[in-house]
């Protein structure tokens, strides 16, 4: 029963209707919002699908408004990274139609996306005639940016331990289903993902969660983590307890314990590139590279 329970729960996406003031489109007043997305053309996503691919030319955008989909970058061995999540309500290509640039990532579909696709021309036609929504996309860009600095001082102040249990924390907060007393993070997430998340080797994180694991704090399966303890991971991944002054919490986290917003609804040492929890960053070029 209770498997069935969470297949439902990995399964579900949230209404259209689901306000989520966090995400992008949930960020703008309604009828900036709908002229926004009247610009664009409607278009779905099939699990596996490529949106967006990274180092090619492209001038569009795309505006998810519901599903989920993993945003890569390729490193140097030729592996690739997992760098963010991207859920309905976000935009992922926005940075090559700005800067008129290759693509810095790659964003392929998790499950069914349902999005609209902007070309880059009516983008920018549209930004000149509208700052609110070029407000809002700087803001985006600033919070991406904050947590990518975060994550940079994390890889050399923090332990696996720490990083992996603020990063446990901050998805089931953001992609998380509340079942009875704990939380699902419904993303399939490897730990090899986890891993290139946080900045770290697979074995320590392996060796990490066993850890959590042993203490109660978290139960895991084949691509599967339920926060049991989110209290404790929390307080490992000093992060402010709930209730607690939330400006102390890191700006880049969004979302709430318990939702899980795959969808958006409207009102009703190395010079490698290290994983950026929200963005790619490579330390030598000093450049952030987010989805």
């Amino acid at each position: 029963m209770e498997r069935a329970t969470q297949r439902a729960a990995r399964g579900s996406t949230y209404d259209l209707g689901e306000q989520q003031p966090t995400r992008f489109l949930g960020s703008l007043s309604g009828p900036v919002r709908e002229e926004l997305l009247s610009i664009g053309s409607p278009q779905q996503y099939s699990p596996g699908e490529k949106i967006l691919v990274e180092g090619t030319l492209g001038d569009h955008l795309v505006l998810l408004k519901a599903g989920c989909a993993k945003v890569t970058g390729k490193l140097a061995n030729g592996h690739e990274a997992l760098i963010a999540i991207r859920v309905g309500g976000d935009m992922v290509g926005e940075m090559a139609v700005i800067d008129d640039v290759p693509r810095s990532a790659t964003v392929t579909a998790c499950d069914e996306i349902d999005a609209h696709v902007v070309h880059g021309r009516a983008m920018r036609s549209f930004l000149g005639k509208c700052p609110e929504v070029a407000i809002q996309i700087m803001r985006l860009n600033s919070r991406r940016l904050r947590k990518a600095n975060f994550w940079r001082i994390a890889f050399g102040e923090s332990t696996v331990r720490v990083r992996l249990a603020r990063a446990l924390a901050e998805l089931a907060e953001t992609y998380g289903k509340t079942l009875g007393s704990h939380t699902l993070i419904c993303i399939d997430l490897t730990q090899a993902e986890l891993a290139e998340l946080i900045g770290s080797k697979l074995r320590a994180v392996q060796e990490t969660l066993k850890g959590f694991r042993a203490a109660g704090f978290v139960r895991t399966s084949r691509r599967q983590i339920e926060v049991i303890r989110l209290d404790r991971l929390r307080a490992i991944g000093l992060l402010p307890a709930i209730g607690q002054d939330p400006a102390r919490i890191f700006a880049g986290r969004s979302g709430a314990p318990g939702r899980r917003p795959h969808s958006w609804r409207p009102e009703q040492p190395t010079t490698v590139p290290q994983r950026v929890g929200d963005g790619l960053y490579d330390v030598a070029a000093n450049r952030l590279a987010p989805g």
